[in-house]
């Protein structure tokens, strides 16, 4: 094994031993790891080899180096971990964007009556100003993604869950700008199918949301196959 190889495996052997250290001593947010010397000694390893394992948990936002007085452990968030699994360049990766979509669909279907009957008015008159936005944006040659993913956004926000919340962000991120030019013929359609899902909520008619959000779903980016035709 070469030195560099050797020192990747030490990195990520003490990388798994911080978390572990953390875990079983139950650090909580703000507490302090121990010194850089400590964790050395306790772990066997180089300073470079702790420092670099260190740094990979801090891009990870588990944990952040503190002038004067340590490194100290973050809060768990699982925001910053599927951002930065899921938001890399897509280039030549239509297939794995196509099946995040899929996944995309699963989980709004999967939770869309528990989110109808937690939705509250606010919400939906927050949805009907993102559907304006979105017909308003689209008559003037525009794309509205941002309005879209609000539109989406606050469908669920009434239901607290956060892994969802970040599980949806992150495939956003990847969605926005991808296959734009592919997508623009076929945006009419999807301005009507977002205005039929705040029509059903307006009117506290399940049977028709469900039928809107199996609409929005069955065609475009969402069907099989590699067309962003709707229908």
């Amino acid at each position: 094994m070469t030195e560099d190889g050797r020192n990747e495996r030490l990195y990520l052997q003490a990388f798994r031993q911080v978390r572990d250290y953390i875990l079983m001593n139950g650090l909580r947010e703000g507490d302090l790891l121990p010194s850089e010397q400590k964790l050395c000694a306790q772990l066997g390893v180089s300073r470079n080899v702790l420092r670099e394992a260190i740094k990979s948990m801090e891009l990870m936002g588990m944990v952040q180096a503190s002038p004067g007085r340590g490194t100290v452990v973050q809060a768990f968030s699982l925001d910053f971990i599927f951002q930065n699994v899921l938001f890399f360049r897509m280039d030549g990766q239509e297939k794995k964007v196509r099946e995040m979509f899929s996944v995309r669909k699963a989980l709004e279907m999967s939770f869309m009556r528990e989110a109808f009957d937690a939705i509250k008015p606010a919400d939906i008159a927050e949805m009907r100003e993102c559907v304006r936005e979105i017909r308003s944006r689209w008559e003037q040659g525009q794309m509205f993604e941002e309005a879209d993913r609000r539109f989406h956004t606050v469908l669920f926000r009434s239901l607290n869950n956060s892994v969802l919340s970040s599980m949806l962000d992150a495939i956003w991120a990847v969605d926005t700008g991808f296959q734009r030019e592919a997508k623009v013929p076929h945006l009419a359609s999807t301005v009507i199918k977002h205005e039929r899902i705040v029509d059903a909520l307006e009117q506290y008619d399940y049977l028709a949301f469900a039928q809107a959000m199996l609409a929005h779903y069955s065609s475009g980016k969402y069907a099989p196959g590699d067309s962003y035709e709707e229908f």
